[in-house]
């Protein structure tokens, strides 16, 4: 009777393994079926939405899904319940989960020229659901016996045995697809933009500005993530050519891209206030109410779930700041079960308060680590605000921990109102200006004179020209 259960159940994995692909019509490794597909995304959706947070803007999001739709029409596999959405993420960036489920961050949009370039970016992102290459991906490791879906994304590894990292569903959107999937991804994607409308040549011109885009960060928090995870951009322009000359015609040339320009004013760029934001050496989140100062030349990298910083080149030492509890427990409770749990020794510690908030300060050991530890209770909430170095750097990196531990304050309602984000907004290029001394004078330093003139198609070599209207970053 075992025996009868098994024989069809192996045969049905077999046939599901073997499933035709929609889009190439090959043949491919793939254990999910399109229910589980799309099961499987829906999941993964909420916990995006959650853990990255959706940009509060409804006229953007309906635009974006009305773009979207409009592709996954002329897909091949328009059936499927497609959602679009814009993260509230600065990081320039697209990505897709299985079962229909695309995503274009906010710091994608200041980047992209026009109408036609968006559509090709959530084409490529489509022809990955409709490729199944996230499905095939999951597939693969599933087979393999290889764990997916907590994914450790911010974290780095040093830190991870005392704090983790923010987990979840997230884990999907970085199984890396080979250069044979991002290759018909392109291809597919061109074809569904002209098929809608589009000028399909908006993909070159999106590679085109993301490419030189990496060239001009000189930070880490410039860098864009698209890149991190798809080929070179020169090689992809130049596999996409004949591909993007066939799809041309008189019904595949919009690029609507004075419509796009106008949305784009009044765009958050950077950090939102609902995430915090870094303000020099500074991390302030006006929606927590809370503000407090990194030693100078730290880098300070802000995500989802925690801040990170560290001096520029540093790595013996850094500092965490997360939230660890609600404030309904005193911070040395807090702090005793947080830090038994990481397997952490206390050295020393106590009670005390930092500008008038409740506090833990202490100090803990673990097995290759020393730990500077305040747990701050504030707006209902318990910080965790750590100090990290190796046993030969504490002493020298305690200070530092120490006044940044000291600088964590309250802030009045006043203070958080007046806190606002950098915006996108249209200026009118001057005698005399340059992409440097425009980003100085406007953003006050959000964004750099290169990463500028990519914004605006230009190189930073050559001067803007007078009376233009070109985009620019604004903090008031």
């Amino acid at each position: 009777m075992a025996h009868q259960k098994w024989i069809p159940a192996l045969l049905l994995t077999v046939a599901v393994a073997c499933a035709t692909n929609p889009a190439t019509g090959r043949s491919n490794f793939n254990t999910m079926s399109e229910a589980n597909e799309v099961a499987l995304g829906k999941e993964a959706d909420a916990q995006v939405r959650k853990e990255m947070g959706v940009y509060d803007d409804a006229a953007w999001q309906a635009y974006v899904s009305r773009v979207g739709l409009a592709l996954a029409k002329k897909s091949h596999r328009p059936a499927l319940p497609w959602t679009f959405a814009v993260v509230d993420a600065p990081a320039v960036n697209a990505f897709a989960l299985p079962g229909g489920y695309i995503y274009v961050t906010r710091g994608i949009l200041p980047f992209l020229r026009n109408e036609a370039e968006l559509a090709n970016v959530l084409g490529h992102e489509i022809a990955h659901v409709t490729a199944r290459h996230g499905a095939q991906a999951y597939s693969k490791q599933q087979a393999a016996g290889l764990f997916v879906g907590l994914g450790r994304i911010f974290a780095p590894d040093r830190y991870q045995g005392l704090l983790g990292a923010a987990e979840g569903g997230l884990g999907l959107l970085f199984l890396k697809h080979g250069r044979d999937a991002e290759r018909e991804a392109d291809q597919f994607g061109v074809g569904y933009a002209a098929s809608a409308g589009w000028d399909p040549a908006g993909m070159n011109g999106m590679l085109a500005t993301l490419g030189r885009l990496s060239e001009a960060s000189g930070s880490r928090r410039g860098v864009p993530n698209f890149l991190s995870t798809h080929p070179a951009p020169e090689d992809r322009i130049e596999e996409l050519r004949a591909t993007v000359a066939a799809a041309a015609g008189p019904g595949s040339r919009t690029t609507n891209a004075a419509e796009f320009n106008r949305r784009l004013d009044g765009l958050v760029f950077g950090d939102s206030r609902e995430q915090g934001m870094v303000r020099g050496r500074a991390f302030v989140h006006p929606i927590l109410k809370f503000s407090l100062q990194f030693p100078e030349g730290w880098e300070i990298a802000n995500g989802a779930e925690q801040v990170l910083a560290q001096p520029q080149g540093e790595a013996q030492f850094g500092m965490v700041l997360q939230v660890v509890a609600d404030a309904s427990r005193p911070p040395a409770e807090v702090a005793q079960a947080v830090m038994a749990e990481s397997k952490m020794v206390a050295r020393s510690g106590g009670n005390t308060t930092i500008n008038g908030l409740r506090a833990f300060v202490g100090t803990f050991s673990g097995e290759s680590q020393v730990v500077n530890a305040a747990f701050i209770a504030s707006g209902g909430q318990t910080y965790l605000l750590a100090g990290i170095a190796t046993e030969a750097a504490f002493n020298s990196a305690q200070r530092a921990f120490a006044d940044t531990i000291g600088s964590f304050r309250p802030l009045s309602q006043q203070e958080a109102d007046a806190i606002q984000p950098d915006r996108i907004d249209s200026y009118t290029v001057r005698s005399g200006d340059t992409w440097a001394s425009i980003a100085q004078n406007t953003s006050k330093g959000a964004i750099g004179g290169p990463s500028l003139a990519v914004m605006n198609n230009a190189s930073s070599e050559t001067r803007p020209a007078v009376g233009a209207q070109i985009r620019v970053v604004v903090r008031r």
